[in-house]
Order: structure tokens, then sequence, then C-alpha cells
């Protein structure tokens, strides 16, 4: 089976992964623009080919040492720096292309404007960089012009460093509208971001609530009923056996519901969790959830502080929570393994199961309310989250630590 990755790492690598999408997607229009104008010039500009030959191959050697630096360790580290040195590097050939082929000032200004627009597409640069951009296309391709003399008609050149700077303002106006778009989206997300965490917190708050006063309250009343029936089941003449067995039935019946209640209670929030913390609370949690589902479990905990704090260990134990019930509702899953570790100041989880793997299920199996929850809960406390499906699915977590005194602890 093919194995499934998904990734959901913080902002800024998501941002540099955009950016490495976007240079190689740029490479790929500069290799297919050489291919398609190449055979041109060779058709219609036979006397001049053997000059401007060498700037395609510069195009060409350009977008393919981009596409194989977007692979390299260091273009993913730098994506945004490989980016502008492509664009400089298109920019810098068509001057030379210019310089040695200066009959169709027209055509190039409109390439450049190709360059300036794409860039602002495929990179979405800032205003600043791309006014920056644009003084400098606009600037070179006038003195290359200039340089040329006698070789290029001065109303063709003046007609297209005009249409050069009116390319180049449309790009700068551009930019200028994408950042207030994006600065929109990003308050758009901030809020979003913060509603979610508001409501992850009421509705942990309130499942705190009803566990307390199912185990207190509702709990205490099905005692004490409990305590009544069996009062009155002794009062209950031998001679009505039948009502005897009623009142057995009813007990049991009360004791079962109790039992229930107090699993349900235990399900909506652990009292555990409050009072010895994460880890014995993933050790119980494992255990019920074996023997609620017959599936073997193992945990490990290494390195960990004594107590982590309360959203840490609130959102530990929920993603445990989800992934758990994924694997019971969707995986056909006989082993899960739960690992939670310390990293440096970061805290790893990994919840791994020999289950057939999300590729494999049914596409109309509900599997996503679950995931969505974990990514919510990660990106809440600035961590990040990898899915792997393969033979079954290994679910990652990385969250930063809050603090605490070291301890090791294993179960």
């Amino acid at each position: 089976m093919t194995p499934t990755v998904e990734q959901h790492p913080p902002d800024d690598a998501q941002r540099n992964e955009g950016t490495l999408r976007s240079v190689r997607t740029a490479a790929a229009v500069i290799v297919l623009a050489v291919a398609i104008f190449l055979p041109v010039d060779a058709r219609f500009a036979a006397a001049g080919f053997s000059r401007v030959a060498i700037v395609y191959g510069l195009h060409a050697l350009l977008a393919a040492a981009a596409l194989a630096a977007s692979f390299t360790g260091a273009g993913r580290r730098r994506a945004d720096l490989l980016a502008l040195w492509l664009v400089t590097g298109a920019i810098l050939n068509t001057f030379v292309y210019f310089a040695v082929w200066p009959r169709n000032p027209m055509l190039l200004a409109t390439s450049l404007i190709c360059v300036l627009v794409g860039s602002l597409l495929f990179f979405s640069w800032s205003v600043e960089r791309m006014l920056a951009l644009a003084v400098f296309t606009w600037t070179g391709f006038g003195l290359v012009g200039v340089a040329a003399g006698s070789q290029v008609e001065p109303v063709t050149l003046v007609s297209a460093l005009g249409a050069l700077g009116v390319g180049a303002v449309i790009a700068v106006a551009g930019a200028r509208l994408l950042g207030r778009m994006r600065a929109d989206l990003a308050e758009r997300q901030c809020e979003l971001e913060a509603l979610s965490v508001r409501l992850m917190a009421a509705q942990e708050e309130e499942r705190h609530r009803l566990s307390r006063e199912l185990h207190d309250e509702l709990g205490q009343s099905l005692t004490a009923v409990n305590a009544y029936l069996w009062l009155i089941e002794k009062e209950v003449p031998a001679a009505a056996p039948a009502l005897r067995s009623h009142m057995g039935e009813a007990r049991r019946l009360v004791s079962k519901t109790l039992a229930q209640m107090r699993e349900l209670s235990q399900l909506l929030r652990p009292s555990v969790l409050d009072d010895l913390g994460l880890v014995p609370s993933l050790d119980s949690s494992l255990k019920s959830f074996a023997e609620r589902h017959q599936i073997a479990t193992s945990f490990t905990a290494d390195g960990l502080p004594e107590r982590l704090s309360p959203p840490v260990e609130t959102a530990l134990y929920r993603i445990t929570q989800e992934a758990l019930t994924n694997v019971a509702r969707h995986s056909g899953a006989r082993h899960v393994r739960v690992r939670l570790t310390a990293e440096g100041t970061d805290l790893r989880l990994e919840i791994a199961d020999d289950g057939h793997g999300l590729s494999a299920r049914a596409p109309g199996e509900r599997v996503g309310t679950g995931l969505v929850g974990i990514r919510e809960r990660v990106h809440a406390l600035g961590g990040s989250v990898t899915i792997v499906s393969a033979s079954g699915v290994r679910v990652t977590v990385q969250l930063p630590m809050a603090g605490g005194t070291p301890a090791d602890g294993a179960s």
C-alpha cells in the first residue's frame, strides 16, 4: 500500500512549503516558454538565432537549477531566497537577450511584464519587494535599450518602456491589493482560531460540569434508590416471590445504570486527570479502551515532568481519546501503541495502530471530524501534527512543553 502522509506544521513551515511549490511551478513555466519560443526564433529570426540561442540555454539552465535546488535541504530552508534568485535571473537573462538581439523591444517588454505579474501571483511578495523589482526591471530595460543605440528605434523603445511601466504599476498595485486581502484573511483566521480555542475551552468546562454532576448528584441519587429498593425488598413477605423477583431485577437495573453513568462520567472528564495528572489518566484510559473494544494496547511515557500545564494535559488526553475513537470505529486494528516522550522543550505523542489505514476506508465513512479536532487542539498550542497511513495509521503530535520537574515514568 502506498503510504499516505499528511503534515500540518506551523505557519512558517507551511509558507515555506508553499513557496517551494511555486518555485517548481515557475521553473516549469520557464521551461515551457523556452520550448515554445525557441522554435519560433529559429524560424523567424534565423539571422540572429545563433546569438540568442545561448540565452535560451541560460533560461533552461536557470529553471533546471532552481528546480533541482528546491529539492535540496538548503533550498527547502531558503525557499524565498530561491524564488528571488529565480525571478532575478529570468529578468537578467531577458536583458541579455535584449542586448544581443534588440530588434523587438515590445515583445521583450511584454515578457518582463509577464515575469512581474507572474512573480506576484506565484509568490505573493510584499509591495516593497515588488516595487524594488519593478524599478530594477524598468530601469535595466531602459539602460539596455539606450545602450543599443541605433539598433532600436526611439519611438519603439519609448513605447516598450511605457508598456513595461504600466505593467510594473499593475504588479505593484496588485501586490498592495493582495497584501490587504492577506491581512484581512489573517485577521479572520486569528478570529476563527480564537473562537475555536474558546469553544474548546467551553466544551471542556461543560464536560467537567456534566461529569461532576453525573458522578456526584445523579450517582448519589441512584445509590440512594438502590439502598431503598434493598430495604423494600427485605420487607416484602416471603409469600410474594414474584414481587421479590421484580425488586431484585429493579436493583440490578439501577446498579447497571449506575455503573454506566460512572463510565460516562469518566469519558466526559476523568477525575484522575485532575488529581494525578496525564500519565495515570492515559494508562487508565487505554486499559478501559482495551476492555471495551478487545484491542490490545501498550503505553509508554519517558522523561516527562511530574505535572504539565492543564491546557497541555487536557489537549494530549483529548487527542489520544480522539485517535482511539477513530481506531475503534474505522481501523480494524488488533493493537494500538501510544508513546509519550519529552524531547528537550517539546513533547512528542505518537499513536500507532496496525489496521488497514486511511486509504482503505470506504468513501462514505466519516472520519474527518476527529482528525480536525486533533489539528485544532495542536494548532491552538503552537504544535504540529503528522498523520502517516501505510500499514495502519500513525499520528505524531509535537507540542511545546510548559515546564515542570523531570521525572521518568512508564506503564
